[in-house]
């Protein structure tokens, strides 16, 4: 990598359940196509000076870390905390026995006190008969912020009873569980951005999550130059509806592994 690019690693690009589901007995979660197989989704950013920041901690936090051979954890960044994308907290102690610092954890304000009460064993000052996971918490509002030397431009988008936070870093672009972005947004971000990976759960329509063409046309009216679709339910059938895309545009898969050129 050239000093100012980074690379992105797909770590899980699956929905919550993943794919394949437990005791589903359709196609797709019957596949033997490998990405078709899909972890909880999250997402790996690589420095060229050899900083690792990740995306959220999925349940599959553990498998994702071996699989992309991360040995130093320099920060996690959270998007938000339905338990797809934080239930792998716990596995964060892994990184402290390394290291002996505490991860830093960046999460949005209207977030934190959700993380405190799902995990308030790792918080709580009292006797706790286990390892702790080390964190240092840092919460963000509407205001840049850097990361491991990056600075991170967030923004809310809603998805249900929440908000989940997307983030643009340089000309790099993520956003995962959200119906829309507002267009003040769009329009502040429009032409600045070369990747962008974003979920599109399925084809056709849901009430809390963007579709694989809403998605679409999002890449197409920020002017993309190159989208990946993540977050993918077991709808979606990597091989036969990846020709369904119009170019530039992919679907995310496990490992899937992209340089982000320089700005």
């Amino acid at each position: 990598m050239g000093k100012s690019q980074f690379k992105i690693t797909i770590l899980g690009s699956g929905s919550s359940p993943g794919v394949p589901i437990i005791c589903c007995p359709c196609i797709v979660c019957k596949s033997r196509n490998p990405k078709n197989r899909r972890l909880r989704t999250s997402l790996l950013l690589s420095t060229s000076e050899g900083k690792n920041i990740v995306f959220d901690t999925s349940p599959d936090f553990r498998m994702q870390m071996l699989s992309a051979k991360v040995r130093n954890l320099d920060a996690v960044v959270y998007t938000h905390t339905h338990s797809d994308h934080t239930h792998g907290f716990d596995d964060l102690r892994a990184f402290y026995f390394q290291s002996h610092r505490p991860v830093p954890c960046f999460i949005h304000e209207s977030h934190v006190d959700d993380l405190r009460s799902r995990f308030s064993y790792a918080f709580r000052r009292d006797a706790y008969h286990g390892t702790k996971p080390q964190v240092q918490l840092k919460t963000f509002g509407q205001n840049s912020f850097k990361v491991a030397g990056q600075r991170f431009e967030p923004a809310l988008a809603p998805h249900g009873d929440l908000d989940s936070a997307v983030f643009r870093v340089r000309n790099f672009a993520y956003a995962t569980d959200f119906k829309s972005l507002g267009a003040d947004l769009v329009k502040k971000w429009r032409g600045t951005i070369h990747t962008m990976v974003a979920s599109g759960l399925k084809f056709g329509s849901h009430k809390t999550h963007s579709s694989i063409e809403e998605t679409v046309a999002l890449f197409q009216e920020l002017g993309v130059r190159r989208g990946i679709i993540t977050h993918l339910g077991h709808e979606v059938d990597h091989g036969k509806d990846a020709r369904r895309l119009p170019k530039g545009v992919t679907f995310a898969y496990d490992g899937l592994q992209v340089v982000v050129p320089e700005t």
